[in-house]
C-alpha cells in the first residue's frame, strides 16, 4: 500500500523507539560475502534469507518473528514511512514496508561515532531515492543496509522473495553503493520511482 502517514502517526514515528525483535535466526540461503574498504577499514558481511510473505498489521509493536536481523521482508505495518534521514528510530515494523515498496534502509547503531554519521549522510544526501536511513540502537557500533527483493506480486499468493542485509563494522562508501543499485527498485510491489522521493 502506499498510503501517506498522517501527521499524527508521522510525529509518533519520530519518537516511538524501533519495535521488540524476537526473530529466531534460520539458515541462510545463501553463503556470506565479505568487503573491506581500505579507506574506512570497515568489513561488510551479506547475507539472504528466504522472503517471507508480505502481511500488513495495524498494531506498531506487532511482533513479525522476522528470520533476520534488522527484518528484511514479512510482517509490517500498513503505513510506511516517508523516505527521508531520521535522528529517531523508526520502527522496523514499518520499515518493512518501506522495502515492500523498492526501498533500501540504512541502520545504524547508538554507538556509531558522528564523524561515521557525517560520511554517512554525505554518502545518502548524493542519492536519496528509496533510500530510508534510521538509529537502531541494538546495532551498537554496527550499520546495517535492508532491502527486500521479489518478483512483482502477481496472484493471492505471491512469490515473497528474498530478504538481504549488509551487516558493516563501520560506513564503508563503496559497499554501501553497490548494495543500493543491486537491490533497489526490485521488491514486489515495484513502486514507481518517484513515488520513493524524498519527503521532508
Amino acid at each position: 500500500m502506499n498510503l501517506p502517514i498522517s501527521p499524527k502517526l508521522a510525529l509518533s514515528l519520530f519518537f516511538v523507539g524501533a519495535a521488540a525483535l524476537a526473530a529466531t535466526s534460520i539458515a541462510v540461503t545463501a553463503p556470506a560475502t565479505r568487503a573491506a574498504s581500505d579507506a574506512a577499514s570497515a568489513t561488510c558481511t551479506k547475507r539472504q534469507v528466504p522472503g517471507q510473505p508480505p502481511k500488513h498489521t495495524q498494531n506498531l509493536k506487532a511482533n513479525g518473528k522476522w528470520n533476520s536481523f534488522p527484518p528484511s521482508s514479512g510482517l509490517h505495518y500498513e503505513l510506511s514511512a516517508k523516505f527521508n534521514w531520521y535522528s529517531q528510530p523508526i520502527p522496523q515494523i514499518v520499515v518493512v514496508h518501506n522495502l515492500e515498496h523498492g526501498g533500501v534502509a540504512v541502520s545504524y547503531g547508538n554507538r556509531v561515532a558522528p564523524a561515521t554519521l557525517a560520511k554517512i549522510r554525505s554518502w545518502y544526501l548524493k542519492d536519496t531515492n528509496g533510500v530510508l536511513v534510521t538509529p537502531l540502537p541494538k546495532l551498537g557500533k554496527r550499520i546495517a543496509l535492508t532491502a527486500w527483493n521479489a518478483p512483482p506480486y502477481a496472484g493471492t499468493n505471491p512469490d515473497p522473495g528474498r530478504g538481504i542485509v549488509l551487516m558493516c563494522s563501520g560506513f564503508d562508501a563503496k559497499a554501501f553503493s553497490a548494495f543500493r543499485a543491486q537491490h533497489r527498485y526490485k521488491a514486489g510491489e515495484r513502486f514507481p520511482k518517484p513515488n520513493l522521493a524524498r519527503q521532508q
